[in-house]
């Protein structure tokens, strides 16, 4: 095989370089090149010989050097793991003694600076009490602040007793210190008309305002520098049932104090047996605090501000602060009025009205930040939630039942307004989905997404409810599918389809979607890992606060759930299950409406079908009295009306979807139980294209600019029964070679390619070739072999 290649190789070399006679003087010249490369050839070769074998004994020589460095530092290498073993036997004993005294002096340690820590909080309470003995305050203060310091550093400390103790002891003097400023501080707020509350009693002016806003300035400062850490004002100023909602911290101890008086006037109206404490009028109170948020807020902001600004809490908003201590106010009344309420649902759906307009109101008219806790939080426990959706579904459901039972429910509201009932939305419908809406508004304010999806469950359940009362009534009435209350059942439902279309595609849902999703997957991770551990709730953390049965975070933002989700599938809705119900109920009744008429069209057509096409009279003698077949007067009377009562029945989009279904089916009626089933000469042809183009085709043309694309089978079989027999003989010659010639593909193709260009050039687009040879073969001027 070698020497074929070099052969084939040489013949073509030479083939190349001498084609001709003339080509045999580049002999020289290609001599003289090849001796050049010959020469250069031996000469490197010889290079090769001498130079690569010392190269190798090189390498060779370096490779033992090596091997013997490595062998001499294997034996040093044991030897010193020799000496290391035998130091370690020696010293190991010691080394243990060694460590248990290390963990003695440790262990004496701890205690020493267990001790000192005692010592020090004992030698900083001896301080503050010597100060006070001396009504020195300002360094009183100052040594409160150093033990505020101390139980800060040791907070994450394991020494649960120590820090017991420096709790109570905080506490201790934080009462004796803040009672002092407090006397003093309440007196200058009191001269200064705080709180502003609204009397008929005119009160002197006050005359020395700048020397009481002077010493406001000053109490205020030191009320600061006492303020307790939060870990222990929580427990000790708050209420026990905020402490389960999220974001609750104390308030600033001068602004506490300033609440003070508030807090009485309000404990005093709205606690107890006074008539202004009545569960049934949740607005009095709700309104009482709007009044002192509105009244308060130009003297905080003047006088109080600019203390914060100056000791550097230009982070804290004075009005917000005390808007949020109000706030908790309220809060706290919700939470004792909740279990006498969850037994009376009227006052109970009053009061959650209320509370959402009173809510909106310090949000938007006093910029109440979003991410602090309001009244909607304490809603969202458990104990008052799940009442709340009872009585959401109580009411939705007896709503529903009032609005089916209306003498109006099936009658659309802009019934006369041509403009306006386009959609023909029964009433029962419109306020069904209004009553969901309303829903939607009072529920997408709440701050717990997990309280949000427990409604929108309510919604689907609500909306299937809806949707099996809607087939009840559709059964009852599908034996008129053409009926007023049949096309009203029908337009209802795509209502609900078209607004909950619309939903889908608001960012309050694709929220509630990605929340749903993330949810879904963390509870998936948390089942498995359950099964391996069980993972504790963080004492205090937000994920403890805000769940339901889950040990993870059930307010997770968008962001947040974007973020840990990066390929979150945005493909589905949260009423992708339910709408698809209602599109599948649009389907069924469009179907059976158009079985219907069709049937009816169908019944009405036994003598078209059987007309003499056979036997009627040649085009001459038609032409002068061409007009519809008697036999089809009926069928197309018929056909006419029931487009008439369904075009006025039904909404302009599921009209269209009905007679485009049944024209479809009227268009392949036609072609199979009239042409194909019957002969036609001359005369029945033209007939039969008479009663197709100038008759059925226009029926549909007040719906349609184009009726005839709606039907091509009738039109093209008409074409065709109608053709000139020359143009017809050669159109069957083309065909029957196609169907019936040799299946060779290569000339199949070309066949196809012929058959479909010459059905094209006499307008059949839609029918196949089996069906245009049929057809053909049903003509009687002229035989089909």
């Amino acid at each position: 095989m070698a020497a074929s290649s070099d052969d084939d190789c040489l013949i073509a070399f030479l083939n190349e370089s001498f084609s001709d006679i003339a080509s045999l003087e580049k002999l020289k010249s290609l001599h003289g090149e090849y001796k050049t490369k010959i020469e250069l050839l031996k000469t490197k070769l010889a290079k090769a010989s001498t130079e690569i074998p010392a190269k190798i004994d090189k390498a060779i020589a370096a490779t033992e050097s090596t091997s013997k460095d490595i062998a001499k530092l294997e034996v040093k290498l044991e030897s010193v793991r020799h000496e290391i073993l035998d130091h370690t036997h020696t010293y190991k004993p010691m080394v243990g003694e060694l460590t248990a005294l290390v963990e003695r002096v440790n262990e004496v340690q701890r205690y020493a600076y267990y001790l000192s820590t005692v010592s020090k909080i004992e030698e900083i309470s001896s301080q503050i009490q010597a100060f006070l003995m001396t009504e020195a305050l300002n360094p009183a203060v100052d040594s409160f602040n150093e033990m505020t310091d101390l139980y800060r550093t040791l907070q994450t400390s394991a020494c649960q007793h120590l820090l017991g103790y420096m709790k109570e002891t905080i506490l201790f003097w934080n009462k004796i210190l803040s009672d002092r400023i407090a006397v003093e501080f309440e007196e200058v707020l009191k001269a200064l008309r705080w709180p502003l509350v609204v009397t008929t009693i005119q009160a002197p002016s006050v005359t020395n305002v700048k020397e009481l806003k002077e010493r406001m300035e000053k109490l205020f400062r030191k009320l600061l520098n006492l303020q307790l850490p939060d870990t222990i004002s929580l427990e000790n100023s708050v209420h026990p049932l905020l402490l389960k909602i999220v974001g609750i911290k104390p308030l600033l101890l001068p602004l506490e104090l300033m609440l003070k008086p508030l807090r009485k006037r309000f404990q005093y109206h709205f606690y107890g047996s006074r008539q202004t404490n009545s569960l049934d009028k949740p607005e009095w109170y709700l309104t009482q605090v709007l009044t002192w948020i509105r009244d308060h807020s130009d003297f905080l902001e003047r006088n109080i501000q600019p203390i914060l600004d100056e000791t550097g809490k230009t982070n804290i908003c004075a009005r917000t602060e005390l808007t949020r201590g109000l706030v908790m106010l309220v809060m706290e009344k919700i939470g004792q009025d909740l279990p006498q309420l969850v037994y009376d649902e009227s006052s109970l759906s009053h009061l959650i009205d209320e509370v959402l307009l009173f809510d909106s109101e310090i949000r938007n008219t006093y910029s109440y930040p979003p991410m602090l806790p309001g009244c909607l939080d304490v809603l969202c426990l458990p104990e008052a939630l799940t009442k709340w959706l009872l009585v959401e579904k109580k009411y939705a459901m007896q709503k529903i039942e009032q609005m089916l039972q209306s003498p109006s429910c099936w009658e659309s509201q802009y019934k006369g307004v041509e403009d306006s009932d386009e959609v023909k939305v029964p009433e029962c419908a419109e306020s069904f989905m209004t009553l969901l809406h309303t829903m939607t508004d009072r529920y997408k304010r709440l701050p717990v997404s997990d309280a949000k999806l427990q409604f929108l469950g309510l919604q689907l359940e609500l909306l299937e409810d809806f949707r099996m009362r809607l087939v009840q009534v559709m059964k009852e009435a599908s034996t008129s599918p053409t009926g007023p209350t049949f096309c009203a059942v029908l337009n209802a439902v795509h209502y609900v389809v078209q607004v909950l279309g619309e939903w889908s595609e608001l960012t309050f849902f694709l929220q509630l979607l990605c929340y749903k999703q993330n949810r879904s997957l963390k509870t998936n991770l948390f089942e498995n890992s359950s099964k391996l551990y069980v993972i504790p709730p963080a004492k205090g953390s937000r994920n403890s606060s805000r769940t339901s049965g889950q040990d993870f975070d059930n307010d997770d933002s968008l962001e947040d759930v974007l973020a840990e989700i990066p390929n979150l599938s945005l493909e589905h809705t949260v009423f992708e299950e339910i709408n698809s119900l209602f599109e599948g109920m649009i389907t069924d009744m469009i179907n059976t409406a158009c079985n219907y008429v069709f049937n009816d069209v169908k019944a009405r057509s036994l003598a078209y079908r059987k007309d003499r096409w056979l036997s009627l009279p040649l085009p001459k003698e038609l032409s002068s009295t061409l007009g519809l077949s008697s036999s089809a007067c009926e069928m197309f009377l018929v056909l006419k009306d029931h487009l008439a009562t369904m075009e006025g029945q039904l909404s302009k989009f599921l009209f269209d979807k009905f007679w485009h279904r049944l024209a479809k089916s009227i268009d392949t009626f036609i072609l199979n139980e009239v042409v194909l089933s019957n002969h036609f000469n001359e005369g029945g042809a033209l007939q039969f294209q008479f009663d197709i183009t100038r008759n059925l085709i226009p029926l549909f043309g007040d719906y349609t600019n184009n009726p005839d694309s709606y039907f091509r089978l009738s039109k093209e079989a008409s074409i065709l029964l109608n053709l000139q027999i020359g143009s017809a003989l050669l159109l069957k010659d083309v065909l029957n070679t196609y169907l019936h010639g040799s299946r060779d593909q290569q000339h199949l193709k070309q066949r196809e390619s012929e058959t479909k260009k010459s059905l094209r050039d006499v307008g059949i687009f839609s029918l196949t070739p089996e069906k245009c040879e049929l057809v053909l073969s049903l003509r009687t001027n002229f035989k089909i072999s």
